[in-house]
């Protein structure tokens, strides 16, 4: 296909649409379309974004997204750094050990860059596949859970009280760690004091049974939280992991027909993580003209994307 076609193509596909609508507005083959994404795609991610002078991520944020491919349900197990996909695998169930499968390619990719490579601090949303894995890659590294899916959590805890109650001590509950995260010196010790306070007052305002659920959810999760606490970098909520599975999934398994047993859905996967990482921003936005590796520090050889993704996707620019 030509270069000016190819692009378009691909700048679609990122935005979207389908491979059918995509061949369809560029007059190409549909099948041709998948396997050009799938041939950027047998680069990994972590040899693209150091030869561009991003050094690897002291703190992570793992997380799996589930999809549908060829009507079974797959899983995705990512990990991100800021606004950098640095890993994006396919796992076809939720065990831990088939994250840990996905993850040790993040893992041996990197150690193959730095030897010596340990991140600082690991955030989860608490998913206990995912917990169990990087326990098991990462020894000893700090494992935390997002502030933002405890928030989420809590409501769920609440049975039987009225709407407005549950709203209530959901609010409550954030600001707990609000202010836990605004506040210098002891951040642990006085979280677990307000922590016990909270439990009391469900006790007192939703009865005894949902204070002790409540408290021994609390009990499961708060190494979690304190680990958030100790760590001032790292981050407190998966934001930026759900903005980048959003950003892929729009587009991922629209086109589900392409899945065929001689393709590859890791490459394909990847060659997507690739474009979400080298497609600049559009213009009003935030950061327009510029795309997530400039974002996050690091330097591309042109300014033309598309020629980006040819020259690191080949081996060069180091």
């Amino acid at each position: 296909m030509r270069p000016e076609e190819a692009e378009k193509a691909l700048i679609a596909t990122h935005g979207g649409l389908s491979l059918e609508w995509c061949a369809l507005l560029c007059n190409i083959s549909p099948m041709s379309l998948y396997r050009f994404i799938c041939s950027f795609g047998r680069m990994g991610l972590v040899s693209v974004l150091t030869r561009c002078g991003l050094p690897l991520p002291a703190y992570l944020l793992a997380d799996e997204k589930h999809s549908h491919c060829l009507e079974e349900k797959v899983y995705l197990p990512t990990i991100v750094s800021g606004r950098i996909i640095w890993h994006l695998g396919y796992a076809e169930d939720k065990s831990a050990e088939a994250f840990e499968a996905s993850y040790q390619q993040f893992k041996e990719a990197a150690l193959a860059v730095d030897p010596d490579y340990r991140p600082r601090g690991i955030l989860t949303d608490g998913f206990e596949s995912t917990r169990k894995s990087m326990r098991r890659l990462f020894q000893g590294v700090p494992l935390g859970n997002c502030l933002m899916h405890a928030t989420k959590k809590v409501a769920a805890k609440l049975q039987s009280i009225a709407t407005s109650l549950r709203e209530s001590l959901k609010a409550e509950f954030f600001k707990l760690f609000e202010q836990a995260r605004t506040r210098k010196g002891l951040k642990v010790f006085s979280f677990g004091q307000k922590l016990r306070h909270f439990v009391e007052k469900v006790s007192r305002l939703a009865g005894a049974s949902n204070a002790e659920r409540i408290r021994e959810w609390i009990t499961d999760k708060k190494e979690g939280w304190y680990a958030v606490l100790a760590h001032r970098h790292m981050p407190p909520t998966s934001t930026l992991l759900d903005q980048a599975h959003n950003a892929i999934d729009r587009k991922l398994f629209m086109m589900k027909g392409f899945h065929h047993p001689q393709g590859s859905q890791s490459e394909f996967i990847i060659g997507l993580a690739l474009l979400y990482n080298l497609v600049p921003y559009q213009r009003r936005a935030k950061n327009a003209g510029r795309c997530g590796i400039e974002v996050e520090g690091g330097k591309v050889p042109t300014k033309d994307w598309f020629l980006n993704l040819r020259i690191l996707t080949a081996g060069g620019f180091q």
